[in-house]
């Protein structure tokens, strides 16, 4: 492993390690009141007690279930219809102002038409956090379609690319590195919006453990250790999605013209 890797690695570990450290210090200390705000130590070792690891791995389970579904399918939305507003300015022309009026309403407010469209099972939390994915998504999309070198694009031509190979060999390739932020940032606002979407009656994931030990007068330890998961899996599969995407991104780049 090369120095510039090791640093990469290390300094972020410290920098949480240090956090960490303070945050416990002042719940000892008094600085903050462990009854409210219980220090890591004290949050983990109270939540075990509560929750065996069984519960909370299906909590866990169900939870990336619905994100990566939810999340999957805002992905696809996104990609289409961005390309397609891109690419064809008449469809630009339509969707753009939709998706302008549409995507600063929080996925919140979603929540009683989702409950009337889809009922109270899996759809309907599935469209929360499919609204989280989609608008980054379809935003980031059009605007690497639109802001493709023209350059590129008259050179493409010069040899007689065009039409659908010019879109799929030449402008999706360009502008994949806006798509793969969109799929990033796409990413991690399905976790955010997680916790909303297991309001709609959920019975299992880690939205639901949060809110049903504040519902009931539970464990403020149980409240952060489901806070600090969420979290957690974020930072994980974020990880491993920027690794495939940088991956993904080399090979479409090195297949193009």
């Amino acid at each position: 492993m090369n120095r510039e890797r090791l640093t990469n690695i290390a300094l972020p570990l410290i920098g949480t390690l240090i956090v960490v450290a303070v945050w416990e210090a002042a719940s000892r200390l008094g600085a903050i009141d462990p009854r409210v705000f219980p220090g890591p130590v004290t949050a983990i070792a109270e939540a075990a007690g509560r929750l065996s690891a069984d519960t909370v791995g299906e909590h866990m389970a169900w939870s990336l279930f619905r994100v990566f579904s939810g999340f999957a399918l805002g992905v696809a939305a996104g990609v289409v219809i961005g390309v397609l507003a891109g690419w064809y300015r008449w469809f630009g022309l339509i969707a753009r102002p939709l998706i302008e009026l549409l995507r600063p309403i929080p996925p919140l407010a979603w929540i009683p038409l989702a409950i009337i469209w889809f009922g109270l099972g899996e759809p309907s939390k599935f469209f929360i956090i499919f609204l989280g994915a989609f608008f980054p998504v379809v935003t980031a999309t059009y605007h690497g379609v639109t802001n493709v070198d023209p350059i590129l694009v008259r050179a493409a031509r010069t040899f007689s690319v065009g039409g659908w190979s010019l879109l799929t060999r030449i402008v999706l390739p360009a502008a994949s590195p806006d798509l793969a932020t969109g799929i990033r940032i796409g990413w991690g606002l399905s976790f955010g919006v997680l916790v909303a979407a297991e309001l709609i009656a959920a019975d299992r994931g880690l939205g639901y453990m949060i809110m049903n030990e504040r519902n009931t007068g539970g464990s403020v330890s149980v409240i952060i250790v489901g806070i600090l998961l969420i979290g957690f899996l974020n930072l994980l599969t974020d990880a491993a999605i920027g690794s495939a995407i940088q991956r993904w991104i080399g090979r479409w780049h090195g297949s193009g013209v």
